[in-house]
């Protein structure tokens, strides 16, 4: 009698279903002596086997694809995180804005710089294309000769496709874009020269739409192209069979044309067009990652096109201005300032926005979606500079390089860490984590023992500092009030000089809450002023008064309490690749050992 027993298969991978199917055979006494390696029934068990197999991975992979958060292939990513009403950031052009001079000719009383005019910029031997989007007018005085305007540029090539309407049977009729990087910022379109509005979801007001409201809509298709999509007749203006649909954009090369300083243009009839105020490009991106889409789209939703919580500025923002590496946002009310929200943001290129980007970021962006109660500020980022002094020790017997080959790879380590572990906004330090990957760069290594300094390098500037209260956001080491006082307490800074003085000067602490600054004569450290600003030691907060250095560089250094440090606010951290110390010892040098591995840096 045939056994009523079932095959369990419990895993997917082809071996382990079949071993599944022929255990089971094997449970029927008719099978139990049966040679199923020879025999014709071990092929029907391959086919069996390979089929379950594939269907396996086939309702896997269709089950994962219909979820946002396990979705691989962009195409469904873009699908799900539509039904968000997330539309993901298409590439973006660089933009620069150039104050441009034109000149009146005869008793003209206005001039317009037509759409697509150009400015070719220099980087290198490389030259890129930026070219206007809309038209200029320049409005002439009694008496000009000359009027400035400020004209805004943007980066790739220009395009133009053309489309007739043919299909009368699709209720919101589609055109697809033919090229890829397009900057759909730079969209515009005609219907039988009529210009059309572009709605986005964030400003779409679609319940006001018509069926005589000239709109348009724009969606990513496969392999990173657009879609125009029109009305219905319902929302939206329904197109008729001939249609003339013209559809202008510029295709971009993304953040590589950002951060280019020299530009010549090019005026249609203005050959003596000159630029009077050059600023820096900024804004270029790359099209949105699968990855960024996963993240932002959820947040996108729960925002609801208005910035009320510091993730609603965080997610609007990065829709809205792709060139960014990080953002931190935080409120007013954690340092003081309630009725303010802090954005903090560090671009892809350099370590801070131009006054240009922050501009268009306040004006075009949280104006749009800020609530009247909330004032949003933005901040550059501020970098603490962690000089760590590094001891290693090691076992010569296991050693198959050499010490100094140890210390390079370590160096090398730290500027990996940087980029993996910090460098970004909300990115703490953790002694432990950068001491296990040290142990894994050789079998020779032992222990690491890494004590951590925080500094933060002010610029003055026509003797005015940059900052003059520096927080550290962590507590600092001060185990008892006066600890130190004698050799400076737990701050310092290096050498500088102040305005009118031929001798150098510095700063150090009392231990008791105030910050001291001295002059050095004749090698002696003489107190010019013993309250010279104030130093919280459980908050890490310092306060410097006016002391009028001379322009230049000027390093605060503390010593935290704790080996792991904090990041906070508008404060990236990252190590000093040039000031840290690395000694790699032997394990049997105790007199160095004992000596180097002191409790904390000072």
């Amino acid at each position: 009698m045939a056994s009523n027993n079932k095959p369990v298969v419990a895993n997917l991978d082809f071996d382990d279903i079949k071993e599944d199917i022929i255990n089971h055979y094997k449970d029927n006494p008719t099978f139990k002596d049966y040679n199923f390696t020879g025999s014709a029934l071990n092929t029907i068990i391959d086919v069996l086997a390979y089929n379950t197999h594939l269907n396996n991975i086939t309702a896997n992979f269709s089950i994962n694809e219909m979820f946002l958060d396990t979705a691989q292939r962009r195409e469904n990513i873009v699908s799900l995180a539509k039904t968000l009403n997330y539309i993901p950031t298409s590439a973006t052009s660089s933009r620069v804005k150039l104050t441009i001079a034109i000149p009146r000719t005869g008793t003209e009383a206005s001039f317009t710089i037509p759409a697509g005019s150009l400015a070719v910029a220099t980087s290198g031997n490389t030259s890129y294309n930026f070219f206007t989007i809309q038209d200029y007018v320049v409005q002439y005085n009694t008496g000009d000769v000359t009027k400035n305007i400020d004209v805004e540029f943007y980066e790739g090539t220009q395009l133009t496709q053309r489309f007739i309407h043919s299909n009368t049977t699709d209720s919101f009729p589609t055109f697809d874009i033919l090229n890829s990087g397009v900057d759909t910022q730079t969209i515009n379109v005609s219907v039988n020269g009529v210009k059309y509005t572009k709605v986005m979801p964030e400003t779409e007001g679609v319940t006001n739409a018509d069926a005589n409201s000239l709109i348009y809509f724009v969606e990513e298709t496969n392999n990173e192209r657009h879609r125009l999509r029109f009305g219905n007749g319902v929302i939206g203006k329904k197109l008729v069979a001939g249609d003339d649909i013209i559809c202008s954009y510029i295709s971009t090369n993304g953040s590589t044309a950002n951060g280019i300083n020299a530009f010549s243009v090019t005026i249609q009839n203005k050959s003596d067009a000159s630029i009077t105020t050059t600023r820096t490009s900024y804004g270029g991106a790359e099209i949105e990652t699968e990855r960024s889409i996963k993240d932002n789209a959820p947040h996108w939703f729960q925002s609801q096109f208005r910035a009320v919580t510091t993730n609603d500025y965080e997610v609007i923002v990065k829709k809205n201005f792709p060139d960014i590496q990080s953002i931190n946002v935080y409120g007013g009310e954690t340092v003081g300032k309630p009725g303010k929200v802090f954005l903090s943001i560090k671009p892809k290129q350099g370590d801070k926005l131009t006054d240009a980007a922050k501009l268009t970021i306040k004006n075009n962006i949280l104006n749009k979606f800020n609530i009247v109660t909330v004032t949003p500020e933005i901040v550059d980022p501020s970098f603490l500079e962690l000089v760590l002094n590094t001891v290693v020790i090691f076992d010569n017997a296991k050693l198959t390089t050499s010490v100094d080959t140890v210390k390079t790879n370590i160096l090398a380590l730290f500027s990996t860490f940087n980029t993996d572990r910090l460098s970004q906004f909300k990115q703490s330090f953790f002694e432990s984590q950068l001491a296990e990957e040290i142990k894994l760069l050789d079998e020779s290594i032992l222990s690491v023992n890494t004590r951590t300094s925080l500094r933060y390098d002010a610029t003055v500037t026509n003797g005015i500092l940059n900052k003059y209260q520096i927080r550290y956001n962590n507590p600092l080491f001060h185990p008892f009030t006066g600890y130190n006082s004698e050799k400076g307490g737990v701050l310092s800074s290096n050498q500088f000089t102040r305005v009118g003085r031929s001798f150098n000067s510095g700063f150090n602490d009392d231990g008791k809450g105030n910050i001291r600054l001295f002059d050095i004569l004749d090698g002696i450290e003489v107190y010019a002023n013993n309250k010279a600003g104030t130093i919280d030691y459980n908050s890490g907060e310092i306060n410097i008064q006016d002391f009028d250095p001379s322009d230049g560089i000027i390093q605060f250094t503390a010593v935290p309490d704790s080996f792991d440090v904090q990041s906070a606010n508008e404060y990236i951290l990252r190590i000093s690749l040039d000031s840290s110390v690395i000694n790699v010892v032997e394990k049997d040098n105790k007199d160095l050992i004992d000596l180097l591995n002191k409790s904390r840096s000072v």
